[in-house]
């Protein structure tokens, strides 16, 4: 028997999160799903893995539609989260390339550490990470040393804080999906990122984190070769701009 509840706008709406999840399956560049709800029974996030054939937004209004026209359920844009999969180890963003050099992960029955190497316009950075070996943690670790490092790129108007990282399945393939938010003056928005797995998942999981920051990355970079100053400022007198 279906569960039912109210949506946020007062209606009742019936439907379980199996049935969200297959109906939005249905939908055209869809390639996996994971619909979370919230303490109330309500929807609290979605997060969609898709091709790269449609825009991201067409792809969240069809989510939108297909859950109100099937269910009654209204469900707030804010709370889906479309990641594109994209091949390729690097990606070219403004005047030079953000290159990921080399994961080295290392764990013992208690604890999982991670560096992460990168490297953009010739400037090198590395990022450490370390936590219980647990395997949840062993993916969150990866991700977090892969932001340490591509963090000390940034000028100090922006932040990243790390939401999630998780492996979905499509069918033969694995593929690692990081949720991040990125915070600054003007308010936080959510950034998604993926990668499919043709190793250590470790290394999907740091290519996942480049991912996410591909259209973004040259309006947080510093001037590559600037270093921060006393209060996080850059040394440099200009940034780059996209």
């Amino acid at each position: 028997m279906a569960k039912s509840h109210e949506s946020r706008n007062g209606a009742e709406v019936s439907g379980t999160l199996g049935d969200y999840e297959d109906a939005i399956r249905q939908i055209r560049e869809v390639m996996a799903v994971r619909v979370v709800a919230g303490d109330r029974g309500g929807i609290d996030e979605i997060h969609v893995l898709a091709g790269n054939g449609r825009n991201p937004k067409q792809i969240v209004r069809d989510i939108e539609s297909s859950l109100m026209a099937q269910f009654g359920l209204s469900v707030d844009h804010k709370r889906i989260s479309v990641a594109q999969v994209e091949e390729g180890a690097s990606t070219t963003w403004g005047s030079g390339r953000l290159r990921l050099l080399g994961v080295r992960f290392t764990t013992d029955a208690a604890r999982a550490e991670a560096e992460v190497k990168v490297e953009f316009d010739d400037v090198i950075h590395a990022g450490r990470a370390g936590g219980p070996a647990s395997g949840a943690n062993r993916l969150r670790v990866a991700a977090e040393a892969a932001l340490a490092a591509v963090s000390e790129y940034f000028n100090s108007g922006y932040q990243l804080s790390l939401d999630d990282v998780l492996v979905v399945g499509v069918r033969d393939k694995r593929i690692a999906l990081t949720i991040m938010t990125i915070l600054t003056s003007g308010g936080e928005d959510t950034l998604t990122g993926s990668s499919l797995i043709r190793g250590a998942e470790q290394d999907a999981v740091a290519r996942s984190v480049l991912d996410a920051l591909n259209r973004r990355f040259t309006m947080m970079v510093r001037k590559p070769g600037a270093r921060p100053g006393p209060n996080g400022s850059s040394t440099a007198t200009d940034e780059i701009s996209s």
